[in-house]
């Protein structure tokens, strides 16, 4: 390539830069960081939902515990019976008292919201203490006829501190002992609303129209009044069951804080890259960067396992001489796993058909019969049984050879084994066929049933303490698959690992043999699934019905 058309190469790279990338990125880029000011924003709304949130139920469960001690004080047995009590009679009141005084007391003290309790009654008690007191002094207050007239809590605020109060009334006759008052702490209270140091909050609690308490900074409350404060957040509570509303506002200068920042510093860096990037396009070669980008590409295809790419040659010799050895790289490693392949298969056949030359058929076929005909003769029907069933087994299981035929052979082959397994557990379990007989014509691998059988009766059935063992052998068909499914109710696996499927690495030798061959006929779609649930075990195989029409690779 010479030298002129490498300079119109790269001029045509500075237009196509400032129209293709330059603009959009600095579209996309506003708009990203505008987005990313949208999201700071609503992320700032979210943690002031939530701190409202948790300001709010930790200010319920205050008013709950401050409820709870005092409808214990006022259905306290002790304190009834005392306020019960002829105040003329000054021993026994005084008596009585030592018993009514720590209930009180212990009251204030373990309940950490309580400052002082105080019991009014009408009756005049000559004793010694500030805990009962005559209601004659109070008689007057507005907050003593509510309470009188509410059967439940009622609360209120008075000189700045708040006060919860109910009456005590006897069960039977129904009527009015008196009215137990409890003054609450305040710095409990208050200290609640520190979660909000840094948020500019306004924060009031009201009963009805009228403002009880109110929570704000200096600043905030004098702009507030000024009517210069714009809400960007507003939120109205009830407090539990205190007849009270809580009200939560924030400032909205509180969600735009540094918005400047957030946006035009960002662009001014996004402009100063993007001219560090064309002065490096100026000064690199741009088919170097096609090149080596075409490159990486079919290199990151090889690495996902795609050996049939294509390393592209390059005009530039360095990168071409890369390209070319990559290339031949790749062509003896193809060539290496297609000889590893062939030669794993070889062997598989190999030992199969070792293993099945060690068995001579018609000297196990002949020796089976014998043995049957001797026990015909002998009368000993169990054992011709025996010896029927496992002349079926044998024979479909060597089946001359063929390691995959039709399903007909295979459903004869697994209710052969487990007619032995039958006769052996001398009928201790129950076995059940749901076969589909459309599908017997089809072509399967053979000798897949048997592990998942022999699992279920060995780890499954044969493990139950209690109940008759259920086996139940399902083959059926489903939006182009066929699922040859073995099911038992044994527990032993559910309770190992629950509700769970069993890990292919865990599975045993004759389960992970099934798995593999069924992988390398028809793929990694393919193959053996363990499940343990509440009922049992559950072992799936799943083929794909258009694998199974026609006679493939024999493994």
């Amino acid at each position: 390539m010479n030298k002129g058309k490498r300079r119109s190469f790269l001029g045509r790279l500075r237009i196509a830069f400032v129209i293709v990338i330059l603009i959009p990125v600095l579209s996309l880029g506003g708009f990203i960081f505008y987005s990313s000011y949208t999201y700071v924003r609503d992320q700032r709304m979210t943690e002031s939902a939530n701190l409202v949130k948790q300001n709010h139920a930790a200010l319920c469960s205050w008013a709950e515990q401050c409820e709870s001690s005092l409808r214990y004080l006022a259905g306290n047995y002790t304190l009834q019976e005392f306020l019960k009590m002829d105040e003329n009679r000054y021993i026994e009141v005084n008596q009585a008292m030592k018993k009514v005084g720590p209930v009180l007391y212990n009251v204030v003290l373990t309940n950490q919201y309580y400052e002082r309790v105080s019991v009014y009654t009408d009756k005049l008690f000559h004793i010694d203490t500030n805990l009962i007191k005559n209601s004659e002094e109070i008689s007057g207050e507005s907050w003593y006829r509510e309470v009188l007239e509410n059967s439940d809590i009622h609360w209120w605020e008075q000189d700045g501190s708040l006060f919860i109060g109910r009456q005590i009334a006897a069960a039977y006759p129904v009527r009015t002992l008196g009215v137990v008052v409890v003054e609450l702490k305040q710095e409990p209270f208050e200290s609640s609303f520190q979660m909000f140091q840094q948020t500019p909050v306004r924060v009031e609690l009201k009963d009805g129209t009228d403002v009880i308490f109110q929570f704000a900074s200096d600043e905030l409350s004098r702009s507030a009044a000024e009517g210069k404060v714009r809400w960007g957040f507003e939120d109205s509570r009830a407090l539990a069951d205190t007849g009270w509303d809580i009200s939560y506002q924030i400032d909205r200068r509180y969600y735009s804080q540094n918005a400047i920042v957030s946006l035009w510093l960002p662009m001014v860096v996004i402009c100063a890259v993007l001219f560090a990037v064309w002065f490096c396009i100026h000064l690199l070669s741009g088919f170097l960067t096609r090149d080596l980008s075409a490159l990486v590409e079919e290199v990151n295809k090889v690495q996902d396992g795609n050996f049939d790419a294509v390393i592209p040659n390059s005009d530039i010799r360095e990168i071409n001489i890369l390209a070319e050895s990559m290339q031949g790289m790749l062509n003896k490693i193809k060539q290496l796993i297609r000889q590893v392949y062939a030669k794993e298969i070889e062997r598989q056949e190999l030992e199969l058909n070792l293993l099945q030359a060690k068995i001579s058929p018609h000297f196990l076929y002949n020796n089976l019969s014998a043995i049957n005909w001797l026990a015909i003769e002998c009368g000993e029907d169990r054992i011709s049984e025996i010896t029927t069933e496992m002349a079926a087994f044998y024979r479909t299981a060597l089946n001359k050879g063929n390691n995959i035929d039709k399903l007909s052979v295979e459903v004869t082959n697994i209710k052969a084994y487990i007619n032995l397994q039958l006769i052996a557990h001398e009928q201790e379990f129950d076995a059940e066929y749901k076969i589909d007989e459309h599908l017997l014509d089809c072509i399967v691998p053979i000798f897949i049933l048997q592990p998942l059988v022999e699992n279920a009766i060995e780890h499954g059935i044969d493990q139950l303490d209690e109940g008759k063992g259920r086996l139940v052998v399902r083959i059926r068909q489903e939006e182009g698959w066929m699922y040859l499914e073995v099911s038992d109710n044994g527990k032993g696996l559910y309770e190992q690992i629950g509700n769970a499927a069993f890990p292919i690495e865990n599975y045993g030798y004759g389960t992970r043999n099934v798995h593999k061959r069924i992988q390398l006929l028809y793929g990694e779609q393919c193959g053996l699934t363990i499940r343990a649930e509440e009922s049992g075990t559950v072992s799936v195989i799943k083929l794909n019905m258009k694998d199974l029409r026609t006679d493939r690779i024999r493994i």
